[in-house]
């Protein structure tokens, strides 16, 4: 009976010590999470300009309308995102990112050489990627205390999401062969 009382107490101290060191990492990797106001700023604006150089190149080299389309529109609101974050930059004194200074990563690179046979699927499929860390990056944005940059994220979440679903749509449909079909509707 001693040993199993031992053995209770045993079990227990180490869920007890299991648990606390989960929350331990889980506290941990919040801090590492917690993103600054200017952090926020300048990795938004980065994102932004590589959805207008993507955009760009898509509308320049896609040979499917649907997807010319679809640039068009990710870039229209890319440039509005801009144009809404402009002020909050301006106020901390913030370079942000734009299309011109924007140095084009390994992606960028390599859909510039892409195949014709290739290239809306692989914009596609890194237009998903980087509208996923958008999202997540303005997700955390509607967390902070400044009222003014929660709802422009909020405002952001509402565009980045539609254009998301339907980029999904696309690359579901491109990967079926049938790109007529009709895209989701506007919820807003």
């Amino acid at each position: 009976m001693a040993t199993l009382t031992a053995c209770s107490i045993a079990v227990s101290g180490v869920t007890y010590t299991h648990t606390q060191s989960r929350a331990t990492e889980f506290l941990s990797s919040l801090q590492k999470d917690t993103l600054s106001t200017e952090q926020f700023i300048k990795q938004l604006s980065t994102a932004g300009a590589k959805e207008i150089n993507l955009s760009k190149l898509a509308k320049k080299k896609s040979k499917n309308s649907k997807v010319r389309e679809y640039a068009i529109k990710v870039m229209d609101a890319s440039i509005l995102l801009y144009a809404d974050l402009k002020p909050f930059a301006e106020a901390r004194n913030i370079t942000l990112a734009d299309s011109t200074t924007f140095v084009p990563d390994q992606l960028i690179s390599a859909l510039k050489k892409a195949g014709s046979n290739n290239f809306d699927r692989q914009y596609l499929s890194i237009t998903i990627e980087d509208h996923n860390q958008a999202i997540s990056l303005l997700e955390k944005g509607a967390m902070f205390g400044d009222t003014a940059i929660v709802s422009f994220s909020n405002k952001q979440l509402t565009v980045f999401r539609r254009n998301l679903e339907e980029a999904k749509f696309l690359s579901k449909n491109f990967g079926n062969g049938k790109m007529t079909g009709n895209r989701p509707s506007k919820k807003q």
